[in-house]
């Protein structure tokens, strides 16, 4: 044999070898991954035991639920279309009684000043008209007392001093 044939014949072997090896180790690697998928599938099996009458029960809660929360669905949606038309009506209503209260203010202040021009109105025509000429009046009734009185004087100064006490007396009787 020659040289190379021993060296190919020692590659041959010990590749036959490792591949000896890759079998065993794939073969543990196989009964590892089995022992596993059994264990869980143990745990899957023992799961689902324990989960089936939870989510049956969940499933039963939700099929019976399910009309409930289409009817609650539909009332509230019927409740909200409702509202937002009582809200648009309130909100029209409002904005109307604001117009007429702006409106009612508007007039009320017109007749305020209205009132109040004529007041003023009827104070200068009773100033011009009644006043003036009752105080007028009055100066020259004070001025014809005056002058009465000044004549009464001068009378009494002529019939004598007892004249005049007689005439007191009268006064303050």
């Amino acid at each position: 044999m020659s040289g190379n044939t021993v060296v190919l014949t020692i590659f041959v072997g010990i590749t036959a070898a490792v591949f000896v090896g890759q079998l065993i180790l794939l073969y543990f690697v196989y009964k590892a991954i089995e022992k596993s998928s059994e264990r869980m599938e143990s745990i899957a099996s023992r799961m689902e035991q324990r989960a089936a009458p939870a989510l049956a029960a969940a499933h039963a809660i939700l099929e019976d639920a399910q009309p409930k929360i289409g009817e609650i669905t539909s009332n509230l949606a019927q409740a909200s279309a409702m509202i937002r038309s009582q809200v648009a009506g309130a909100a029209q209503a409002t904005g109307e009684i604001v117009e007429r209260v702006r409106m009612q203010a508007a007039r009320l202040d017109d007749l305020i000043h209205s009132t109040a021009d004529k007041v003023e109105q009827t104070t200068d025509f009773l100033q011009t008209s009644v006043i003036t000429p009752v105080r007028r009046v009055q100066a020259i009734v004070s001025a014809v007392n005056a002058g009465i009185g000044f004549l009464r004087r001068n009378r009494a100064g002529k019939k004598g001093p007892q004249l005049a006490a007689e005439e007191d007396e009268e006064m303050f009787i």
